[in-house]
């Protein structure tokens, strides 16, 4: 692993936004990392309306195609673990990538129906296999101290994806959502297989990778039964596997958020108005992705970020459930609370939990990072459907469901940080202003 001296360091006017001391790959994977993350996030945002309205899907059909992905994401993990410490991460990474959003995409272009659908579902799962593969090249050769830093860019540029997400909306309300959206699979499909070929030619193995590949010892059964271990007996790692699979079932119910927004039933609002809320969410998450998730370095400090955004999430989603029908403005600040929750539930949380590995076992990371998806995936199995027929039922009932367990990850991380003084949270609540929040982020 190479060491840094200093991590991550960006300067810009007193902004963290320029990298100096990342590792090689950390800087490919980040500057690659628009090709996928801007087409894909217009897609995931829209995707449920092009099931409904142009293939002509039920909500529960649409929960059911959703679940093949949690489903993916139970198993293949676990292989993805097994075969990055057997055949290396880039390796593995590449096969994998390149087998699920090549295909999937072009089949998404030409999907005329439920089958059409499943299949790009089927392969679009295969990316599962490199969730942790992903993550292990990605700070394997960066000192603990930078990987806020690159969390935190790569939430951003995600971000800067849901945050363009109107042009989307122009181009769907403009061509109609049936060859609007088949534009956006295309656009996606190009973008991702120049995406494709840049990594595949500058990505190199990390230092990791080569000594678990000559070693063997972790590889297999024995490594997972070690890696278990070290989460059983570690509390923030377990307390950090919980708050993952919060976030899982966040993201589950997520798929419903733009029809909710839409529908009649729902808040009533055009698919133009619909797509003011991910730019809401992604004004907040840059924000903080820019001004405070590079500067958190300690354990306290992530502690207590998480904290803080498991609060303005359960608000967010309270605000958003109480919203009128067909007025903007309280949706919009609801977007902003969930910004907060999302930047921080990837960002920080992944952050943290790569850096408490590395002190428990470097050489457990990928089986223990697979392990994480496997937990949250289990957890987040029947949510899709659950969510869907709940839908059905009244919109708002799922997103209630998600802010009870958002709720529950803040108490969860509260307890396993317990040495972490809470006290800080009651200023908030008495001034719950931005500045406040940033104040209260960089004291720790």
């Amino acid at each position: 692993m190479t060491s840094t001296k200093s991590g991550c360091s960006f300067r810009l006017r007193g902004v963290f936004l320029k990298p100096i001391d990342w590792g090689r790959n950390a800087k490919i994977l980040v500057a690659t990392e628009p090709l996928w993350s801007i087409p894909m996030s217009w897609i995931y945002f829209y995707r449920s309306i092009f099931l409904k309205e142009a293939v002509g899907l039920s909500e529960v059909q649409i929960g059911l195609l959703s679940t093949i992905i949690t489903v993916s994401s139970i198993f293949l993990p676990i292989a993805g673990g097994y075969l990055a410490d057997r055949f290396g991460r880039k390796r593995t990474l590449m096969l994998f990538d390149s087998l699920s959003w090549v295909p999937s995409l072009a089949i998404w272009i030409v999907t005329r129906n439920f089958w059409y659908a499943f299949a790009a579902y089927l392969l679009e799962g295969l990316a599962c296999v490199i969730y942790s593969v992903w993550d292990c090249l990605l700070v394997e050769d960066t000192a603990p101290k930078g990987r806020s830093g690159i969390y935190g860019y790569v939430s951003l540029i995600y971000n800067l994806g849901t945050f363009s997400t109107p042009v989307a909306g122009y181009l769907i309300g403009s061509l109609g959502v049936d060859p609007g959206m088949r534009i956006l699979f295309a656009v996606a499909l190009v973008s991702i297989a120049l995406m494709l070929g840049i990594r595949q030619t500058y990505l190199r193995e990390t230092e990791v990778g080569y000594q678990i590949m000559k070693e063997k010892e972790i590889v297999g059964l024995k490594g997972y039964l070690s890696s278990l271990s070290i989460i059983r007996k570690n509390r923030v790692i377990s307390a950090l596997l919980f708050v993952s699979a919060v976030s899982s079932f966040y993201l589950s119910v997520n798929i419903y958020l733009s029809l909710l927004l839409i529908t009649k039933n729902g808040l009533g609002l055009s698919e133009e108005l619909a797509s003011w809320m991910p730019l809401a969410i992604s004004l907040s998450a840059l924000t903080l992705n820019i001004f405070v998730v590079p500067k958190l370095t300690t354990r306290s400090s992530y502690s207590k970020t998480l904290i803080l955004s498991h609060f303005f999430g359960g608000l967010g989603l309270t605000l958003l459930i109480f919203s009128p029908k067909g007025v903007l403005y309280p949706v919009f600040i609801s977007g902003i609370l969930l910004g907060i929750y999302q930047a921080s539930s990837f960002s920080v949380s992944k952050t943290f939990l790569t850096n408490e590995i590395e002190i428990a076992d470097p050489k457990a990371r990928a089986k223990i990072l697979s392990v994480t998806t496997t937990f949250s995936s289990l957890v987040s199995l029947p949510v899709p459907v659950l969510a869907g027929y709940l839908f059905s039922l009244e919109p708002r009932f799922p997103f209630i469901l998600t802010a009870g367990f958002i709720i529950l990850g803040l108490i969860v991380i509260a307890l396993a940080t317990r040495r972490t003084r809470l006290t800080f949270i009651l200023p908030l609540l008495m001034n719950p202003s931005s500045s406040s929040l940033h104040v209260l982020l960089l004291k720790a």
